[in-house]
């Protein structure tokens, strides 16, 4: 058997068990579902928005600058700011940050929150390629997401005039506010990829029960596969034997 018969066979063999298959998928995307419902921590968000903007002491700009200068300038600093923002974001996933950050919370909150409670918890990026980066702060607790976003709001301005001379610093654009619902915990996403578990799970019963299955099933496929012809087939009597030897049986027994 060519390999173009063997692709047409195993085609043929899915198509024909196509029902199996759509149970198996249903199956999978209900065992996505259940596993989702069951196992996944139901998650909430709060985020602040930042403005990053430069500074320069020794500015020479005054009221006598014209326009020009006073623009040249204003893109000088821009530029500058976009240049040193991803070193102030880097400065922000650091444990001294992190430290920082809670302790600041601790004081203001009178809580004693450990140190490590912000590791994974945020998430810093930098917006459409701007001046603007957004903290992002998840954990399990919507009131812990909260306050950790309103302290990012009063801490992350103080570091950043904290470093570098304060020649990059931070004003809150987008003040953060308490999540009501938790996040998206992926039914969708989890269902879809149980299903196609399923779909590939049961082709691969067909694939392989087909490839094993070593029967001939047509007289075509007899002399393909021994290359002889057939000279004639004997017909199926199952069904109608008994009947014909009662006949005969009557017949004799009427003589």
């Amino acid at each position: 058997m060519n390999i173009d018969a063997n692709v047409q066979k195993i085609l043929f063999a899915v198509l024909r068990r196509w029902k199996l298959i759509v149970i198996f998928a249903i199956i999978g995307a209900l065992i996505g579902y259940f596993y989702t419902s069951q196992y996944t921590t139901l998650t909430y968000s709060s985020d602040v928005k930042f403005l990053a903007y430069a500074t320069d002491g020794n500015d020479d700009i005054d009221e006598n600058s014209t326009v020009n200068e006073i623009r040249s300038s204003n893109t000088s600093k821009m530029n500058y700011t976009r240049s040193m923002l991803p070193t102030y974001i880097t400065i922000m996933q650091t444990n001294e940050f992190n430290s920082r950050v809670v302790n600041d919370l601790n004081e203001t909150y009178n809580s004693n929150y450990p140190a490590n409670i912000l590791n994974g918890a945020t998430e810093v990026e930098i917006l459409n390629d701007t001046a603007i980066f957004k903290i992002t702060v998840t954990t399990t607790d919507p009131d812990l997401s909260y306050k950790i976003a309103r302290q990012l709001e009063t801490t992350v301005p103080k570091i950043m005039k904290e470093k570098n001379q304060g020649l990059v610093r931070a004003s809150v654009e987008d003040r953060a506010v308490k999540a009501t619902t938790a996040g998206n915990p992926g039914y969708a996403k989890k269902m879809l990829f149980c299903a196609l578990i399923g779909i590939a799970l049961s082709a691969a019963y067909v694939i392989l029960r087909t490839l094993l299955d070593i029967r001939i099933k047509s007289s075509d496929e007899l002399t393909e596969k021994y290359n002889i012809p057939v000279l004639g087939s004997i017909p199926n009597f199952e069904g109608r034997g008994v009947q014909t030897a009662k006949g005969v049986e009557g017949y004799v027994k009427k003589d």
